[in-house]
């Protein structure tokens, strides 16, 4: 009898025949095959080794202080902890559609006692011990195994998310901290430059007292040195908020924890970054394997759909004991085992509603792919052209930067000897200012395009083993 009835409990486990799921069919990358050499340079297939997204960011940032920085984000940022909850959410939401699968076992146990009978006869007690299985389905048609294989694909897609996340936050902790030692070392520089103007201001009125100076010189250099206060105050508030940034990014509580470098040619990055074939890179990105796990969830929701359309058949059973005597409750054995069958006759057209939805949300599913490659594409040919224009354009700002320094130095000399006026002195300064404090921007657009491509290739997912 035990073997009859475990003989059919395993029969109702293995029967799965029908899957309705369709097949799944990878969507051509709506891409170029190549990038464009003539504006990049590049075309050709690179080892998958040397690859951003094989590269560990503590490889890439040199910087020891960057690496910190990194670290403490990646330890306490607040968005991260949440995405890292969110996965472990979906895969326990994985496991509870997937234990669907497979019957469930209880082991039961009853005593009923009483004094008397409605129809007068003796009053019995009755004791009852064994095991039972709720209703379990047979997934005949695929119904439970298509929401298993979405749960599953929920899953992998919230795993996705988490390290676009991940990718993303050591981005922008990186470019924060590269924007806050930029404003710091303008900051830096624009003291400095006010100290030397207060110096000529203190010049330009010695002068005047000995009838050298006039009062228009006396007017120009306070402009000069009201605009450098009022640069010194700009940097002031920047700095600070980007220590505040910094701070609510990284999820600590003070800035106490963050090294800092004095200037952005101190921040050392890994100078040039392999890119590769585009069908090296973009398929290889977390946010598009998210958006392709969200493609084949979609489509085991229709195979959910259409077994909506077909007999749910399910099986209840009970083996075990009973006795009116609790000395020989083991010496009576009991079972019984029932199939129950429900057919979809009348719903109002709710099934067929059902099934137009999924089949819409698959093709939604499919049009978020696509877009979700274009875009990639767009990021990663958007810094490359950064990077080659970037290059040049610090090149000639630092060209520029020696240019002016050598008119202010001229003018100067000039003025000193009598032979130029102070307008043309302030002029030179005020161009080199501006052209130092350019040349500091333009580096740090440098640096954070070199983390931006980085990003943009899929880097940050490898880490260094300890």
């Amino acid at each position: 009898m035990k073997k009859r009835y475990m003989t059919l409990l395993l029969a109702a486990t293995m029967l799965s025949s029908c899957v309705l799921i369709p097949e799944y069919q990878q969507p051509e990358t709506p891409t170029a095959a190549t990038w464009k050499a003539g504006e990049y340079g590049i075309e050709s297939e690179v080892d998958t080794n040397q690859l951003a997204i094989n590269i560990p960011w503590q490889e890439f940032f040199l910087s020891e202080s960057l690496r910190d920085v990194v670290q403490l984000a990646l330890d306490n940022n607040k968005d991260l902890q949440t995405a890292l909850l969110n996965v472990e959410k979906s895969r326990a939401t994985y496991n509870i559609q997937r234990a669907d699968l497979f019957p469930k076992i209880n082991a039961t146990g009853s005593g009923q006692f009483a004094n008397y009978q409605p129809d007068g006869t003796p009053a019995q007690d009755l004791y009852k011990a064994g095991l039972t299985m709720p209703s379990y389905e047979l997934d005949l048609f695929g119904r439970i195994q298509s929401l298993s294989k979405a749960a599953l694909n929920s899953y992998l897609a919230t795993e996705e998310a988490q390290k676009s996340i991940s990718i993303a936050l050591i981005a922008e902790s990186a470019n924060t901290y590269l924007q806050l030692i930029s404003d710091i070392e303008s900051l830096n520089f624009s003291h400095k430059t006010l100290k030397a103007q207060k110096k000529s201001r203190d010049l330009i009125m010695k002068r005047y007292q000995y009838g050298i100076a006039t009062k228009l010189d006396i007017a120009q250099v306070q402009i000069a040195v009201e605009t450098s206060r009022t640069k010194q105050a700009l940097y002031t508030r920047l700095v600070q908020q980007d220590k505040n940034g910094l701070v609510a990014l990284l999820g600590i509580k003070d800035f106490s924890k963050i090294p800092l470098q004095k200037s952005l040619q101190e921040v050392a990055l890994l100078q040039e970054i392999p890119v590769g074939l585009p069908s090296q890179i973009l398929l290889n990105r977390p946010d598009i394997k998210q958006a392709e796990y969200q493609m084949k969830g979609a489509g085991a929701n229709i195979g959910a759909a259409r077994a909506a359309f077909y007999p749910r058949i399910a099986l209840t059973g009970e083996l075990g004991y009973a006795s009116n005597d609790l000395g020989n409750l083991f010496n009576h054995g009991v079972w019984n085992f029932g199939p129950s069958i429900s057919i979809p006759v009348f719903n109002a057209g709710q099934n067929r509603a059902r099934l137009k939805v999924a089949e819409v949300e698959q093709k939604i599913a499919v049009t978020q792919y696509e877009k979700t490659i274009q875009n990639a594409f767009r990021e990663v040919a958007d810094q490359l052209v950064a990077r080659d224009t970037l290059g040049e354009q610090l090149n000639a700002q630092e060209m520029l930067v020696n240019a002016s320094q050598n008119a202010y130095d001229l003018s100067m000399m000039r003025y000193t000897q009598g032979i130029d006026s102070f307008l043309s002195a302030l002029d030179a300064q005020r161009s080199l200012f501006t052209a130092q404090l350019n040349k500091i921007d333009i580096k740090r657009q440098e640096l954070a395009n070199k983390v931006s491509l980085y990003k943009v290739l899929g880097g940050g997912l490898s880490t260094t083993l300890e």
